[in-house]
């Protein structure tokens, strides 16, 4: 059975042994590798988790008039919602008591690799990251390098109403109106299986 001094002496050794092995063993290029890599994240590509959205809102002199801004969160990672596109249009077409109506959407959406950064600085005219939404629908973005996420952006652009415009809404609503005052009745005959209008 060895005794107290020997296992003593042993775990000693074993002590200096593992201080020695991590003298002789060089991890700074652990911690190198780990700050480079901090620095080399800003340019891998990410997927969108929100997007801001510029409301550009006209006047009848064709003036911008203002600017709003708000944000979308994005439930599913790089998808506009058609639904929270409609719901921020409503919400926001009326502007000091004046009512606007929707003349566009564009989505800003950088789709660069990083590989393509240095002729993009020397040469940003070539490349084109606007698209004009024609329908109201779900939008998918492509990922955007970490470092340019927060220009994406969607710009919804709003003209003030006119004349013209106010008088064929009220004159829609009156229709509508019109329509249901005359609505006929039908009845159904159950043994002939036949359908009968009653006015």
């Amino acid at each position: 059975m060895a005794s107290l001094e020997e296992d003593n002496d042993s775990m000693n050794k074993n002590q200096s042994m593992d201080q020695s092995m991590d003298q002789s063993m060089d991890t700074s290029w652990i911690d190198l590798y780990e700050d480079e890599e901090k620095y080399y994240t800003l340019f891998y590509p990410e997927k969108a988790h929100e997007i801001k959205v510029n409301m550009l809102y006209i006047n009848k002199d064709n003036e911008l008039y203002r600017i709003g801004e708000n944000m979308i969160y994005l439930n599913v990672a790089d998808k506009i919602n058609r639904n929270e596109l409609v719901k921020l249009i409503k919400e926001n077409n009326k502007l000091d008591k004046i009512r606007y109506k929707l003349s566009g959407i564009r989505i800003y959406n950088i789709d660069l690799k990083h590989n393509d950064l240095k002729h993009f600085m020397t040469n940003p005219n070539k490349y084109d990251f606007m698209t004009e939404l024609r329908n109201i629908e779900d939008y998918m973005l492509e990922t955007t390098i970490n470092c340019l996420q927060n220009l994406n952006c969607i710009y919804i652009l709003f003209t003030e109403e006119n004349d013209d415009d106010i008088s064929k809404r009220n004159d829609a609503s009156s229709n509508t109106n019109g329509k249901n005052n005359h609505t006929k009745r039908v009845k159904f005959n159950i043994e002939t299986k036949r359908t009968r209008k009653r006015k």
